[in-house]
């Protein structure tokens, strides 16, 4: 069970199967991290999600994609509320936005709390800089299961949406593939266009991309600040590597 989730959403990625699978970022050159403990939910996953960014950062990774959140917690005095989907109180939100603060693009699902008890979006997914992804099906419909915005302080989140509905993925232990969902699914999709958008013009800052990407959904004019599902709406790729930069 312990590498099902990674290895269906990192295909979604990256996974190249002539014939059958090609992820948006099949030849990029990747760093897993692995932070989690699927045997309980404590604050130190999220030391751990600190690290591995640390780790990255000594490689020189550009893309950080987290198909992850944290809101509640096995403990109740240690769980986070609403309260602190601000942006600048929970470790992991702090740790991606350092990562962003040295020149990486931090992008993070929003979570699947939308039709559950929280329904807001989780950290690190909060950040000022971290792109949220929230999930919609093949139809450009919002997901029910994707976390609602915005950030308790008001920001729009999510910043964009992807199909997070029916994703082809490999499955771990397997030669085979099968279907999944989740804003797990999404944020991949839209960090594999953000890679594209970095390799087809390196000279582009991570502030750009991240600007780029928000001004590549299907409603930059018009971002959604009435039910905050879908931000700025569907990503689209060719939008973002056709956007007009300047080297």
């Amino acid at each position: 069970a312990e590498a099902t989730h990674g290895t269906a959403v990192f295909t979604n990625m990256g996974g190249v199967d002539e014939g059958w699978f090609l992820g948006p970022a099949s030849h990029a050159a990747f760093v897993l991290a692995k932070t989690e403990d699927l045997g309980s939910e404590t604050l130190v996953e999220e030391d751990n999600f600190a690290a591995a960014l640390e780790w990255m950062d000594s490689l020189g990774v550009d893309l950080v994609s987290s198909s992850l959140g944290y809101s509640e917690f096995d403990e109740p005095d240690v769980s986070y509320t609403y309260k602190d989907m601000d942006g600048k109180t929970t470790i992991v939100t702090q740790a991606s936005e350092i990562a962003f603060s040295k020149g990486i693009v931090t992008i993070s699902s929003a979570g699947n709390e939308g039709n559950k008890s929280w329904k807001y979006i989780t950290a690190p997914s909060d950040g000022f800089n971290t792109l949220c992804v929230g999930a919609v099906d093949a139809a450009n419909q919002s997901a029910p299961f994707s976390s609602v915005g915005p950030s308790y302080d008001k920001r729009i989140k999510p910043e964009i949406v992807a199909q997070g509905v029916s994703c082809y993925h490999a499955v771990a232990y397997t030669e085979g593939y099968n279907y999944g969902g989740g804003t797990s699914f999404a944020a991949p999709l839209a960090s594999g266009i953000a890679a594209q958008l970095m390799s087809a013009y390196p000279h582009l800052k991570n502030t750009q991309v991240r600007r780029i990407i928000m001004e590549a959904g299907d409603h930059p004019e018009k971002p959604d600040i009435t039910n905050y599902e879908r931000g700025y709406g569907l990503l689209s790729g060719q939008r973002a590597l056709e956007y007009p930069n300047l080297n």
